[in-house]
């Protein structure tokens, strides 16, 4: 008993990826050309958004402090769970129909990077938050995160209470 598939003629690496236009005509139909070039496509950008993410992930954007009262903190996520919170800092926000509290969102890095230990950052903060205390936030700033690594892009790397 002869297999039915015997019969097709095997496609090079190619063909299956990057068929040619005229390929049509030679038994390819234009879905499987369709199809074809848009799993090439997908693949591609796929694979450059990733590439970028991972080195948009490891380069240092930026770093600064801040200084203000921290109006929350939650471990929030639903897969990963990360420190995210909330600090009010000094001065006022205001547009055309508003005004209001310049509110600054941070995460705490769970990759600590900078050596810095998260939960003893979180433990000090909800203390913070707690007391009322004023507080200076140094902070790095990574050009992308990943979403198991922080919420935000400013992730706070030492806290001090202001004297």
């Amino acid at each position: 008993m002869k297999d039915e598939f015997e019969d097709e003629e095997k496609l090079s690496l190619r063909q299956k990826w990057f068929p040619y236009p005229t390929e049509i005509d030679d038994g390819v139909s234009a879905g499987q050309f369709f199809l074809r070039w848009t799993r090439t496509i997908a693949l591609g950008g796929l694979l450059i958004w990733g590439g970028c993410q991972t080195i948009g992930n490891s380069i240092q954007y930026g770093e600064g402090v801040r200084t203000g009262m921290v109006n929350k903190l939650s471990k929030k996520g639903l897969f990963w769970k990360t420190y995210e919170g909330q600090m009010a800092l000094e001065g006022i926000v205001s547009g055309k129909n508003y005004s209001g509290a310049n509110v600054w969102d941070f995460s705490l890095d769970r990759q600590a990077n900078h050596g810095e230990d998260t939960n003893a950052l979180a433990t000090k903060l909800i203390d913070y938050t707690k007391s009322g205390t004023k507080v200076t936030v140094k902070y790095a700033q990574p050009l992308t995160a990943w979403p198991w690594r922080a919420g935000t892009r400013y992730l706070v790397q030492s806290v001090e209470a202001v004297k």
